[in-house]
This record gives C-alpha cells, sequence and structure tokens, in this order.
C-alpha cells in the first residue's frame, strides 16, 4: 500500500521554464568575463546556443554547489564566495520573476486528492531550501509538503540520505513510496521505491525508460497508482 509520494520539483512540478537560464545569463552580466569565456560555461553546465537545456545536465540535475564549482573554473573567486553569491542571487531573481514559477498541471487539486487520501507529500529538488520553499508558498502548495529534501540539507540526489531520513521519519519501507521525477539523478536515487518518470521535464522518454517503464505526461498520472 502506497502511503508517501516524494516529487522532484523542476520539470516535474514546476516547468523547467526560462527563469532558471535567464537568471544565470543576469548573474554573469556582472561578471568580467569575456563573451567567449560566457559561452564555454553556459555550454559546460548544460545550456544550448538556443538557450534549451540538455537533459542531465548540471543546470537542469545538479545543485547550486555544483554550479560554482563550474562557475570557479571561470573566475577567481572561491566556490564559497560563488555559491554564496549565486544562492542570493537565485532566490532575488527568483522574487522578482514570480511569473516564472508555473505548474506542470493544477497542482492543488492533485495535493488536495492526496491528502485527502492520507499520502505523505515530499518535495526532493537539487535547489536549495530557499528557492523551493519560496516557489511553493508562492503557489500556495506548501500546507500540502510534509517534508522538504533539499541540496542544502542533505546529501544531493543520487544519495539516499533524504530518503533514509524520510523513511525514518514516517516509519516507511521502500515499497510504501512513489518517487516521481524527469531525470536520471531521480530515477537513480528512487532506487528500490516505486519509480514514475514524467515527460513534463527535460528528460525524454528514451531516457527515462531505462529506468522505469512507468511513464507519464505529467504528475497527475501518479493516481493511478494508488
Amino acid at each position: 500500500m502506497i502511503k508517501a509520494i516524494l516529487f522532484d520539483k523542476d520539470g516535474t512540478l514546476l516547468k523547467f521554464s526560462k527563469i532558471w537560464v535567464e537568471s544565470i545569463v543576469e548573474f554573469l552580466k556582472v561578471k568580467n568575463l569575456s563573451e567567449d569565456s560566457k559561452k564555454k560555461l553556459l555550454k559546460k553546465i548544460g545550456v544550448k546556443e538556443n538557450k534549451k537545456v540538455d537533459e542531465n545536465s548540471i543546470l537542469s540535475s545538479e545543485t547550486v554547489k555544483d554550479l560554482a564549482i563550474i562557475f570557479s573554473e571561470f573566475m577567481e573567486e572561491s566556490i564559497e564566495e560563488i555559491y554564496k553569491e549565486i544562492d542570493d542571487f537565485l532566490l532575488e531573481f527568483l522574487k522578482n520573476n514570480k511569473d516564472g514559477i508555473k505548474e506542470t498541471c493544477d497542482l492543488k487539486s492533485l495535493f488536495a486528492d492526496l491528502k485527502e487520501r492520507g499520502i505523505l507529500i515530499g518535495l526532493f529538488t537539487s535547489d536549495n531550501y530557499r528557492q523551493a520553499k519560496f516557489s511553493m508558498e508562492y503557489l500556495e502548495l506548501d500546507k500540502f509538503i510534509d517534508f522538504y529534501a533539499a541540496a542544502d540539507l542533505y546529501e544531493k540526489k543520487p544519495s539516499t540520505e533524504s530518503l533514509e531520513i524520510f523513511k525514518d521519519k514516517y516509519s516507511l519501507k521502500d515499497d510504501e513510496i512513489i518517487i516521481v521525477g524527469d531525470s536520471k539523478v531521480d530515477m537513480i536515487f528512487g532506487r528500490d521505491t516505486l519509480k514514475l518518470g514524467v515527460l513534463c521535464g527535460t528528460g525524454s522518454r528514451e531516457m527515462l525508460e531505462k529506468y522505469t517503464e512507468n511513464i507519464l505526461e505529467d504528475p497527475r498520472g501518479v493516481l493511478k497508482f494508488l
């Protein structure tokens, strides 16, 4: 019997919008980098020339710390300095561009339905906590979420540290949990849980099918598995 569902955020609950690329581009504007260096940096984190994002790239699947590590290759600042700068900048950019925070489906209805069934809801993201919390509060979804697993609170996905803590907190077993995500990292993170891949993010059907036979158009499909 399923007792909990853990959702990835960007590309799963939220549309992987241009806001993330735009925020990085804006951040780089104040840095003393040549245009050639900026192009190389963007390519390295997974941003294509058409400003689309590669599946399973650093920008689509990894953390702010991972971005800082790449940025440090092009800048004279330390990784920790860049990390703090990016973390603060991304939060402020998000607050100033809230129209870029868009759901992949009617999440209020979905979450309300899950709660009526007594299902625990967790948010497992490669973002930092402040950005994740702000997005959920803005969409009035925070009240539904029982557990936040962000990259600055626990070891990043696919480490299962946060999953194990979640299981211990609510006395859950793997076969009582569904993991919903759009990336390779999400699927590996899911391990022995029921894994559902969604096509509303950056991950392709071909890639997701390597990890699960359960492919959904968006998170609403999770109801079929309850």
